[in-house]
């Protein structure tokens, strides 16, 4: 069957693992792991490992030198590839411990895991770099499985589950192999290169367990940096057997999203966001701890950046991309969400005024050197805890007037909107993503304001159309943009239905007034007013402002009023995704 294997006579000595040439006879004898790696470029190269690893000399032999040794048993005198790069007999191991090498050394300039805090960093550090030497060493384990053909004297095929060979061995490359399988092949053979101990202890470690398992089957896609690692390991070592630059190969970008994701990340901080601005609106805030991004900012100006640059395959929605950023490690993920909700002061006492959805990125991600980052932010950004307490869809509450979103403290924003024309208060509305105007300081407004007489013994007090408008819509614009307000949800004030948006009336105008001057009475009437002149909402055929929902539950229906948003982008922007039209809403045509 096998006509290669007809064999002439076995050499009566041994083929010393010295020698590079196949035998006159094609026989090969197999030979220990200490004679395997005995030749100088080999010893070279642990010796090279071993200084990278920073390990004293038993813990190396028994994490690393131990598993080597195995490898070397089992790949014997393989070559690496047929006639590509190290083709030579022996290849494979002088392969396979070149990209360890690489692989070590470039370990050495990443803080792992990814965004976590110096403390985690330093506590994981040697179950990184273990969990990178083993990716590396497994990383072409496959091949003898899959790509060759091995048979032994006795004409039986070899395995490598077999163990290591006994008897002579002839090797011949299999015509139709194909090249995609050799990488999961090698999961198969994990247990016969690692020691039973460091598996156990690797797989304390979900997401470097996980990435370590794709990188060994050869999802470099899902395996993170373990995989970006590997890859570049891999690619300098062919370089350099086929004659070209290591250095280049080691220096070239991966193809992989998240290397694209964080290649986009640093183009933009170092060169397109505003950092630590109190006056002029500011993309993020740099902490001794974190860079922190303003959550919608960050992504959306990161997407732009890879569809600018070619990149295909890039999320279509913030959430999915805050998910690749947050399983690859790209941001610090906080409870299982990608998303924090941060309050933000500068000593000098300046704040937005509300919580801001940002998301936590380690800065050794975007500056490798300390000393190319910028100054501190002088201030603090302190995350929050967001509390949910919203009921079932089916289950609304009876008095659900009450049953507002978490109140956020919005003073500072001073959007009173009823106060003396002798002694007016300065407004200033804030604006969306990125604020053009000077912001002025304003401190809080007595909470006695608002009692000094009723609203109707007031005839002055009327807001004007232009302040009141815009106090109202950024409000809203601000409150979607940070997800203090809801949306779509059962005590949500704001709906999506038919691709419009539907505001519920009165309860949006009432929270307003609540939230920005504190009042539960009947100041938001007077909001409602001018906003209804402003004629951004559509109007019935009888000239009706009031539009009513039915809202569809799994046991019991009942109906909402509200006005309806002629133009969604008023509150989203024009390059923003609307959300899904709410499925259990449906407008009551008059």
């Amino acid at each position: 069957m096998f006509k290669w294997l007809t064999r002439s006579k076995v050499p009566t000595k041994p083929t010393s693992t010295l020698d590079i040439g196949m035998p006159e006879d094609g026989w090969l004898l197999p030979d220990t792991a200490d004679n395997l790696l005995s030749t100088p470029l080999r010893q070279q190269l642990i010796q090279l490992i071993w200084h990278r690893t920073s390990l004293s000399n038993p813990l190396f032999t028994e994490l690393y030198l131990n598993p080597i040794q195995k490898y070397a048993a089992l790949v014997q005198r393989l070559p690496a590839s047929e006639s590509h790069h190290h083709a030579h007999l022996g290849g494979m191991l002088d392969h396979t411990l070149e990209v360890v090498c690489f692989a070590a050394k470039m370990r050495q300039t990443h803080l792992l895991p990814p965004g976590c805090p110096p403390e985690d960093q330093t506590k994981e550090a040697k179950v990184w770099t273990a969990a990178i030497v083993y990716a590396a060493l497994l990383h072409d384990i496959g091949k003898p499985l899959v790509d060759m053909t091995v048979m032994t004297e006795s004409g039986a095929r070899w395995h490598p589950w077999h163990g290591p060979l006994t008897e002579p061995y002839r090797l011949q490359y299999n015509p139709q192999r194909d090249y995609r399988l050799h990488p999961a092949a090698g999961a198969i053979l994990c247990t016969h290169i690692l020691p039973q101990a460091a598996l156990n202890w690797l797989s304390e470690y979900q997401q470097l367990f996980s990435s370590l398992l794709y990188s060994i089957a050869g999802h470099y896609e899902s395996a993170g940096i373990i995989g970006e690692l590997i890859q570049k390991a891999d690619q300098a070592s062919v370089a350099q057997n086929m004659g070209g630059d290591a250095s280049k190969a080691l220096a070239r970008p991966q193809s992989t999203l998240p290397k694209q994701i964080i290649a986009a990340l640093r183009e933009l901080v170092q060169n397109t966001l505003k950092l630590n601005n109190t006056k002029f609106g500011s993309d993020g805030w740099l902490t001794e701890e974190a860079l922190w991004l303003v959550s919608k900012t960050a992504s959306d100006k990161t997407r732009a950046w890879l569809l600018q640059h070619g990149i295909t395959g890039v999320p279509d929605s913030n959430s999915r991309l805050f998910d690749e950023m947050q399983d690859h490690g790209i941001v610090l993920s906080n409870e299982g969400k990608a998303i924090w909700n941060c309050t933000v002061k500068s000593s000098s006492g300046w704040s937005p005024g509300v919580d801001l959805t940002l998301l936590r990125v380690s800065p050794s991600l975007i500056w490798e050197q300390v000393e190319n980052r910028p100054p501190l932010f002088d201030g603090t950004v302190t995350p929050v805890a967001v509390v949910n307490s919203i009921p079932p869809l089916d289950n609304p509450s009876p008095n659900n007037s009450d049953n507002h979103p978490p109140e956020v403290n919005l003073e500072e924003l001073t959007l009173s909107l009823f106060s003396s024309p002798e002694d007016p208060p300065a407004i200033v509305p804030f604006m969306p993503e990125r604020i053009q105007p000077d912001r002025v300081d304003v401190p809080p407004q007595p909470s006695s304001f608002i009692q000094q007489a009723p609203i109707s013994e007031r005839p002055q007090e009327k807001p004007t159309s232009s302040i009141a408008d815009l106090a109202f819509l950024n409000w809203l614009k601000q409150g979607i943009m940070t997800k203090h307000l809801q949306i779509n949800d059962v005590q949500a004030k704001i709906h999506v239905v038919n691709g419009s948006i539907f505001l519920v009336s009165p309860e949006i105008f009432k929270l307003f007034v609540k939230e920005t001057i504190g009042s539960t009475g009947e100041e938001w009437r007077e909001v409602q007013k001018v906003f209804q002149k402003q004629k951004i909402h559509r109007r019935g055929k009888d000239g009706i402002n009031i539009w009513t929902c039915e809202v569809q539950g799994p046991r019991k229906t009942r109906k909402i009023k509200g006005y309806i948003l002629e133009t969604p982008t008023l509150l989203f922007g024009e390059e923003s995704i609307i959300p899904d039209s709410n499925p259990y809403l449906t407008l009551i045509e008059t």
